[in-house]
């Protein structure tokens, strides 16, 4: 689980305020128009904001996504220890061959190997925050509380299987 290899595919995410922010990851699993999970490797130490936690260089982030889900989910690893998982809120994703496009909703969960669930950026949220956009909010909150240890074994199982490939 070195750094970045040479294929690639192109995570596109569209904050709220119409801003894009871009990431370069390796494809590991993509089916267009359902599902995708890549990789990204830490260049540095990146602190998560509004956590004691620390990303270290060398991290391996597996990026879940799905066109049918209202989040994204990060498995971050460090060597073969989950670190976290990520849930990032976020609507219209579409999986094309190189690109990964999605609207991010402010709102992200971490989930601790623990099961310890800690909702951040939730103070961000604009008040005039279109409806639909709160509803996939409430489902997405809704799945880590109450189905948090089903998510993390599932993306568990789905992170061992790729990288053992």
């Amino acid at each position: 689980m070195g750094s970045q290899t040479r294929a690639t595919i192109t995570e596109r995410k569209t904050r709220l305020d119409g801003s894009v922010v871009e990431y370069v990851c390796e494809p590991l699993v993509i089916e267009e128009g359902r599902r995708a999970l890549v990789r990204y490797v830490a260049e540095a130490d990146r602190p998560l904001e509004g956590t004691d936690l620390v990303l270290r260089k060398g991290t391996v982030t597996v990026g879940h996504f799905w066109t049918d889900r209202p989040y994204n989910v990060y498995h971050w690893l460090q060597g073969a220890r989950t670190v976290a998982l990520y849930v990032s809120v976020a609507t219209d994703t579409t999986i094309e061959p190189t690109v990964i496009a999605y609207r991010d909703l402010v709102i992200d969960v971490l989930i601790r190997p623990s099961g310890a669930l800690e909702i951040l950026d939730d103070e961000e949220l604009p008040p005039s925050i279109e409806p639909r956009y709160r509803l996939a909010i409430a489902k997405a909150l809704e799945t880590c509380v109450t189905e948090g240890r089903r998510l993390s074994a599932e993306i568990e199982r789905e992170t061992r299987a790729v990288l053992r490939t």
